[in-house]
């Protein structure tokens, strides 16, 4: 009688959860990865047409639709149909769990204790075909948690979100998250764009003239230099570059905010009647 290696064997206690919009590009890769880790798949979609439904079907997961709302409120609610397994994986669809983190994963959930109720994994960004080692680095990230004592959170833009437990103790696990988060440097400069843009139209402080002068040059210094990004060749200049200009984008928003805000302040004086 054969019998199946329970290192391969695809596990009873987790989920694997993924919120999707058109993840043809990576999802593929990502969910091949998450089948051979959890019997149990989650997809919530936000109306794909680019076949990603259609490839989730193909592997016996029916995806919820969701219309997309927030990162936050769309991964919360995907979060609420995880409760049938004590432990949660929560990914985006270009994220990959390669093969040495598959084994720590299973490693670290066969020896937790009750108390340890969180895992930190180490993204490393992909660009071009190739890992990023240094730029971003490390880059650990609360995604293996406890089904009932995780949250997830959001800054002030709304542009990024994060898990958050509601007890115990987290830990950090060896292994590489792989991270497809630009299809290449057009696509890392128009996200860029768009995030620096909406992380300032929230953003209190900053768009003055020393910002725009100083800071994407710290940003870029930053990852090349102390990050050593240089390290990385010239991906690592793209990439390093690529996050000053999303530091630009910022504080170019900022600036108009303000300054459309100061604008609309001096008409409404103007306005007022003059007193007596």
């Amino acid at each position: 009688m054969d019998s199946q290696d329970p290192h391969n064997t695809p596990m009873d206690d987790l989920t694997v959860c993924y919120t999707t919009f058109n993840s043809m590009r990576t999802m593929p890769q990502s969910l091949d990865a998450a089948r051979t880790l959890a019997k149990h798949i989650v997809v919530i979609d936000s109306g794909s047409t680019d076949g990603t439904i259609e490839l989730c079907q193909s592997h016996g997961i029916e995806p919820t639709h969701r219309d997309w709302t927030t990162p936050t409120e769309q991964k919360t609610f995907a979060m609420s149909f995880c409760g049938e397994t004590p432990w949660t994986l929560l990914l985006d669809s270009d994220e990959t769990v390669l093969d040495d983190l598959v084994g720590t994963i299973r490693q670290a959930l066969a020896n937790a204790e009750p108390d340890d109720c969180g895992f930190e994994l180490n993204r490393v960004t992909w660009l071009d075909g190739k890992p990023l080692r240094h730029t971003f680095q490390p880059e650990w990230r609360l995604r293996l948690v406890r089904s009932d004592a995780a949250v997830i959170k959001s800054d002030p833009s709304g542009v990024h979100d994060h898990i958050e437990l509601t007890r115990g103790q987290t830990h950090r696990i060896e292994g590489t998250l792989r991270h497809d988060s630009w299809a290449d440097a057009g696509d890392m400069l128009a996200r860029g764009v768009q995030w620096g843009v909406k992380t300032g139209r929230a953003a209190k402080r900053g768009g003055r003239v020393m910002n725009l002068c100083f800071n994407p040059a710290w940003s870029f210094l930053k990852q090349l230099l102390l990050k050593r990004a240089i390290l990385d060749g010239w991906r690592g200049w793209v990439a390093a570059a690529g996050v000053a200009s999303q530091t630009l984008c910022k504080h170019i928003a900022i600036m108009e905010r303000r300054g459309q805000q100061r604008e609309n302040d001096r008409k409404q004086t103007d306005s007022q009647p003059a007193e007596d």
